[in-house]
């Protein structure tokens, strides 16, 4: 976290490598992990030494139970009180309903005024939907964990803008279902990823990372290469964002699966140029085309940019 917000002299980020800061803390996963085995290895002795226990004792048929002698209360200052707060203790089921209920109140009264009103949802005018194909590749971005090591949200610092770009706006976010924030960054943050490499760039990078960010500890994903995307269900996510309130017309829905194909064809087809041969339909074109959206709605759309139909 220091090197992140690191300075020079001259007012320059110190180490405006993210991979410079990854090579730093490599020694700590390392202790980390010695402290892990450890601790994993002291979870198995305890599994161990219960069972040579069990193993040790025998069954005692008819044990004398004995309990410790009943201590006389002393008398309460309000007896109504005292009557009512044992009663409520002696039942649980009803000592449940009652406290869900006062939870319920409580929830109600500081969600409900933020679902009704409408300006308390900020909203970015550029800011659009994703399309199809960039919707299926964010959901593969999560199945594969990418969110676990990678945040999307700039905090408004200066080490931040000056690495990464604008700080990330909350209108930004008002179509990602679920957000994906995050405060873990093993790998840089990636809000500002869209347009800031080429399409081959990000194909090798997920292949190989190394080739592309020496000394990355990311792993491989070639599968995503090899593995079609499912565009049958395409036409049921957008009905279920829809049904949440992203604005998808019938048009847009009702030609979802059209639509994903001709903007995946196009990534691929920048990829043939490229050099690189990949069919239209793998996981790893979705996963581009998500990658390429992010953070270009507010700063400019690329030019090569499939619209949604």
């Amino acid at each position: 976290g220091l090197m992140w917000k690191q300075f020079t002299p001259d007012g320059m980020l110190q180490y405006p490598n993210f991979l410079e800061t990854v090579l730093a803390v490599i020694p700590m996963y390392i202790v980390r992990s010695v402290g892990g085995a450890m601790y994993l290895f002291g979870f198995v002795l305890m599994i161990v030494n219960l069972f040579l226990t069990i193993r040790k004792g025998s069954f005692v048929a008819q044990e004398e139970a004995k309990a410790a002698p009943l201590i006389k209360e002393s008398a309460h200052a309000n007896p109504l009180r005292q009557h009512l707060h044992r009663w409520l203790e002696s039942k649980p089921f009803p000592f449940i309903i009652l406290t869900t209920v006062a939870i319920l109140i409580g929830g109600i009264i500081e969600i409900v005024p933020t679902i009704v009103v409408k300006s308390n949802v900020p909203t970015i005018a550029s800011v659009k939907p994703y399309t199809p194909l960039e919707l299926e590749g964010r959901d593969i971005y999560i199945s594969e964990g990418c969110n676990a090591c990678h945040s999307q949200m700039i905090r408004p610092f200066r080490s931040e803008t000056e690495r990464y770009g604008e700080y990330s706006k909350a209108g930004e976010f008002v179509y990602d279902h679920p957000f994906l924030w995050g405060s873990k960054r093993t790998g840089p943050d990636l809000h500002r990823e869209g347009g800031k490499y080429p399409n081959a760039w990000h194909y090798f990078h997920m292949i190989e990372p190394e080739s592309m960010s020496p000394g990355s500890i990311m792993p491989e994903y070639p599968w995503l290469a090899e593995r079609s995307y499912d565009s049958t269900g395409i036409v049921a996510k957008l009905k279920a964002m829809k049904s949440i309130g992203t604005p998808y017309s019938d048009d847009d829905i009702a030609l979802g699966v059209r639509s994903m194909n001709i903007q995946a064809e196009a990534v691929a087809a920048e990829l043939k140029q490229s050099g690189v041969e990949i069919p239209h339909d793998r996981q790893l074109i979705a996963l581009i085309a998500y990658l390429q959206r992010l953070g270009i709605d507010i700063k400019g759309t690329p030019a090569d940019q499939i619209p949604m139909k």
